[in-house]
């Protein structure tokens, strides 16, 4: 059972890579133990920095027989290699197990390739994957652990697993169709639930391990509290893609940016169930580490995918995102011959860079496999879609806000349109499916991904793609 410990948090923040760990020990004196956590999150299928991550991992297990390894989610998503591979989502979970991770949270992204396909990964994965505030209600997924006790050596850590869900419906942010037969409450709820749960209590140390952000987080620990003391000793998250570590209301967080740019290192002083001290240490992956051998051999054997290297168009400069927006959207228009064709700024998720443009840029750009669709929607119902929504990109008209209105013409300096006029509009099927009372009047599905269409459009093109200073926003 942890004991509550009157000690205050001393806090060593070391200069980022400069890690001089002593080796574990346990002092008689104050009874402290030393572990070692390393840390990652929002990964999106990133691999080839994985052969960096094994020979940290095992030289820290040479100094200490209590290393954990942890992932704060969002695993998928991101890489065309780990997206299409023919079985979805496989090869990090492959590299993952090599490196020996210990857990991972589920993120919202884990939702990507649907349930069952989840369901596959879950069992593939050498590893637990947990989450505490999810709810099968009659979906297909094998609803994971809410938690997992992971021993090393004599001391154990109970990790408390959550995702977020700020999407409609108290979903996370993932495609609906993915949710089918599946409830999500508030993490911060959930895991207040778990203060008085004998098997976590029990645990040498309590971690909240999950895919919430920053801010979510903060509101874990506010309510993780009994009276003046939390019962979660560290929260280690995911999701919002930043780069901390910090200490609110006593209780260390951190998180480590995305796309294995870092692995977060923390050496922690333990005594009766509590943290003393810290040590954090900022890996850059970046830079030159030993790579294991065997681990970079698998990675390259998974990133031999020729036919995603091939060359099917150029592009005359870098984009940036808006830039890039502006060809995602012309594109769809062209394929679709639409008036007006419309993208969620979220679901851009890369740049077209300058020179050839293969599909393995365009996969990256848009990796969600989402359908293409065209609606018959009148110009009143898409001022009020466009009131109610943020970061969209669109090409076909031209879109303003003046002051609180928005104003739609088909030209710039045209006639204003009538709230009557009906349009013709392409969208992902995830807008439309997070949107349906807006999107009603289905005109045509399209057989393939709306990257295949981008992808066709690109082979049609003689000339370099060029959208310097495009930005058709609404914000």
């Amino acid at each position: 059972m942890k004991k509550i410990l009157a000690l205050s948090f001393l806090f060593l923040l070391w200069s980022c890579g400069n890690d001089t760990t002593s080796p574990p020990t346990t002092d008689a004196k104050t009874a402290t133990t030393e572990i070692v956590l390393f840390a990652l999150n929002d990964m999106h299928g990133k691999i080839d920095r994985f052969s960096k991550v094994k020979p940290l991992i095992d030289q820290a297990k040479k100094a200490s027989d209590k290393v954990f390894f942890v992932s704060g989610g969002d695993v998928f998503s991101g890489n065309p290699i780990v997206d299409f591979h023919p079985e979805k989502g496989s090869p990090i979970i492959d590299v993952m197990s090599a490196v020996g991770m210990d857990v991972s949270v589920l993120g919202n992204h884990e939702f990507d390739y649907g349930q069952e396909v989840l369901n596959s990964r879950i069992a593939q994965a050498e590893f637990p994957f947990i989450c505490a505030n999810v709810e099968n209600i009659g979906g297909v997924l094998n609803t994971p652990e809410p938690y997992a006790v992971i021993e090393k050596n004599g001391f154990s850590i109970a990790f408390i697993g959550v995702v977020e869900n700020s999407s409609r419906g108290d979903l996370p942010l993932s495609h609906p169709k993915n949710m089918d037969g599946l409830a999500f409450q508030q993490g911060a709820n959930v895991v207040a639930s778990y203060r008085n749960n004998k098997q976590i209590l029990e645990a040498d140390l309590v971690v909240a391990l999950t895919h919430y952000g920053k801010d979510a987080d903060k509101r874990l620990i506010d309510q993780s509290f009994s009276g003046s003391e939390s019962f979660v000793d560290l929260v280690v998250g995911g999701h919002s893609h930043q780069l901390y570590n910090e200490v609110y209301r006593e209780v260390p967080m951190i998180q480590s940016g995305a796309h294995m740019q870092y692995l977060t290192k923390l050496v922690l002083q333990v005594a009766a169930g509590k943290i003393v001290s810290q040590a954090y240490t900022l890996i850059d992956l970046s830079e030159d580490h030993p790579e294991d051998p065997a681990v970079a051999n698998t990675i390259a054997t998974y990133n031999n995918r020729p036919e995603f290297y091939t060359s099917i168009a150029t592009a005359s400069h870098d984009h940036n995102r808006a830039e890039t927006a502006c060809f995602y959207t012309t594109a769809l228009l062209e394929e679709t011959g639409a008036d007006l064709s419309i993208q969620n700024y979220g679901g851009v998720r890369g740049n077209l860079a300058e020179g050839n443009i293969r599909p393995y840029d365009i996969y990256t750009i848009d990796p969600f496999g989402n359908g293409l669709e065209t609606y018959s929607i009148n110009v009143s119902a898409l001022k009020t879609f466009f009131q109610s929504q943020y970061s969209m990109a669109y090409a076909g008209l031209d879109i303003r806000r003046e002051g609180s209105d928005i104003t739609i013409r088909a030209t710039p300096g045209g006639n204003v349109l009538a709230d009557t006029t009906q349009l013709i509009i392409a969208v992902n099927d995830y807008i439309s499916n997070t949107n349906p009372d807006t999107f009603q009047e289905l005109l045509k599905r399209y057989d393939f991904t709306t990257a295949d269409y981008l992808i066709d459009f690109l082979s049609k093109q003689e000339v370099a793609i060029e959208n310097e200073g495009c930005d058709r926003s609404l914000d």
